[in-house]
């Protein structure tokens, strides 16, 4: 994520929040996303074969129902020149969001799915050990052979049986043979 995106989404932040419309822009945001997600929406509103006008239009007829703020953000990246990072803000925003209200998203792997209570007890100690109220993207790696690698935010805590054979490893071939 750029750090243009990330200045556009924490002034849309301020805004919203004097506003009282964070919830709301934050689901234009989203609907927008699903929007830019599509390929050839994407190369239409990033074209520049297209009139700027035409890709403004465009970009307006889709968040005709939108908060003015939302609207307005589109209108001051159309006029800066800035549309490139439009597919960045929503991510931004949406992580400024959770950071404002103390909560993290994290990963945790394992080698096989986990159930919806095992995730939740997963997220509940995430968070006492973060200190922040985590929600967790399971993510399955069979190489992992079982236990848990979990990811919340920069720090990572393995409990991996791979990482402990990897561990067992190293200490055998640290030991001098005699």
């Amino acid at each position: 994520m750029s750090l243009i995106a990330n200045r556009y989404a924490r002034a849309l932040y301020e805004a919203a929040a004097s506003k009282d419309a964070v919830e709301a822009v934050q689901g234009d945001l989203s609907s927008l996303e699903a929007v830019l997600a599509k390929a050839s929406f994407r190369a239409a509103i990033l074209d520049p074969d297209v009139p700027a006008g035409q890709r403004a239009d465009l970009l307006r007829k889709q968040v005709d129902k939108a908060h003015v703020l939302t609207r307005s953000l589109i209108d001051v990246l159309f006029r800066r020149h800035r549309f490139a990072i439009l597919n960045e803000i929503p991510e931004a925003f949406a992580a400024l969001v959770r950071r404002v209200r103390g909560e993290e998203t994290g990963i945790v792997e394992t080698a096989h799915a986990l159930g919806a209570d095992q995730i939740t007890k997963l997220e509940e100690r995430a968070g006492g050990l973060s200190g922040k109220k985590v929600s967790l993207e399971q993510v399955t790696n069979p190489k992992l052979l079982g236990g848990v690698r979990l990811q919340v935010g920069n720090t990572l805590y393995d409990s991996s049986v791979a990482s402990a054979l990897e561990e067992l490893e190293r200490q055998l071939l640290e030991v001098p043979i005699h």
